[in-house]
């Protein structure tokens, strides 16, 4: 199926933008983007000393970090332009640890994308290409509020 010359545009500007949003936590877990194209998301990150919790073992947190993130911007690639994405709900399954220096890359992807919300998939692979954590997720698409509102404070 294909589409016409603006509307690959403004998905090509959609998925840029989506890439070039300034997220400290990633900077400070040094989670960089590898790939985000529509629909789909691949992140990498290399584990060190910061990342590891007690046995010498990547943190699980840091693992649903990396997660959440390569789904979450895949989600970003699917989502109206003039909406944010907001994680609903997170299910990780950890396979097996991942230890210091490992490289690891996570791969999301959507399943399903609605008017309102997109759930995606996820895998964590070891630069050997093991298995090391699996995930779904749905995300929300909240409009964005008018110039001077923060969404976060908004009513239920």
């Amino acid at each position: 199926m294909s589409r016409d010359t603006e509307s690959d545009h403004t998905a090509s500007d959609h998925t840029a933008a989506a890439v070039d949003r300034h997220v400290p936590l990633l900077e400070l877990l040094e989670i960089r983007p590898s790939q985000v194209d529509a629909g789909k998301a691949v992140f990498e990150m290399t584990v060190d000393e910061r990342h590891l919790r007690t046995l010498g073992i990547l943190h699980g947190g840091v693992a649903a970090t990396l997660l959440d993130t390569c789904m979450g911007f895949a989600a970003v690639t699917v989502a109206p332009e003039d909406h944010h994405v907001v994680t609903v709900q997170l299910n990780v399954n950890f396979i097996r640890p991942a230890w210091e220096s490992e490289r690891l890359t996570a791969t999301g992807e959507i399943r399903h994308s609605g008017r309102q919300t997109a759930v995606t998939a996820g895998e964590i692979h070891s630069a050997e290409g093991t298995l090391i954590a699996s995930a779904t997720a749905t995300f929300l698409f909240l409009p964005k509020p008018p110039p001077g509102e923060d969404i976060a404070r908004q009513p239920d």
